[in-house]
């Protein structure tokens, strides 16, 4: 069976004043993301060594908004994260992402080395890798342009995406008069905002990725059978 396996790290954590402080934020975020996404998690985000965490997923469209709400919610520092697709080898472990082993880990890894490295100036910290070169170069592509959205919004407008993730909101079309009175706003001072933002474009994108990989990898299990 082919998984999602996701490593993510902080970016210049020792710059943190209190690492034992982002440590325990960052353990909290997983905990919560764990239980909002059992139903796909294969084996529990857990914090691995240091500062880095990992976890593991069947494949499914909601990965973007996974690491969109614990990118969001952690503001300590940024992190970044290396998505890998490929099998597990070993046995796992539903409980913490600790001991299994196999190319959905070993690609994970290998897209968050490629990040380091490859961070366009600063704006790109997510990388996909499944060891189908074009398919994988497309989809890092599209990544570092949406990212690139995302580095450009003010407070007011990442604000905004927080609301709508905090609602458990991740698709283009959805009742703005709910985000809206979440926020204290009008309906207009909200629709100015997703208009300055572009963060509907942004949805639209990563919902067309999301489906971009799952309709990819249904086809290679496919072949496979």
């Amino acid at each position: 069976m082919l998984c999602i396996a996701i490593i993510g790290d902080m970016i210049d954590s020792k710059k943190i004043e209190n690492r034992e402080l982002a440590q325990k934020k960052l353990k909290n975020i997983l905990e919560e993301v764990n239980i909002r996404h059992q139903e796909i998690i294969l084996s529990n985000f857990t914090i691995t060594i240091g500062d880095e965490f990992q976890g593991l997923l069947k494949i499914s469209s909601s990965v973007f908004q996974i690491i969109d709400y614990i990118k969001n919610e952690f503001k300590l520092s940024a992190l970044r994260f290396g998505i890998g697709v490929g099998e597990i080898t070993t046995a796992i472990n539903p409980r913490q992402s600790i001991g299994a082993d196999g190319p959905a880990y070993w690609n994970a890894r290998k897209a968050i080395n490629y990040i380091h490295d490859n961070d366009d100036y600063g704006t790109s910290t997510i990388a996909f890798e499944s060891g189908h070169s074009n398919f994988d170069q497309s989809i890092t592509i599209q990544l570092a342009l949406t990212e690139f959205i995302k580095s450009r919004w003010v407070f007011s407008q990442q604000e905004t995406f927080q609301a709508i993730l905090d609602l458990n909101i991740y698709q283009e079309r959805f009742d703005q008069s709910v985000v809206a009175k979440s926020m204290n706003l009008s309906d207009s001072a909200f629709t100015k905002r997703l208009k300055s933002s572009g963060i509907k474009l942004y949805l639209r994108t990563m919902n067309h990725l999301a489906a971009q990989l799952v309709s990819f990898f249904a086809n290679e299990e496919e072949k496979n059978t």
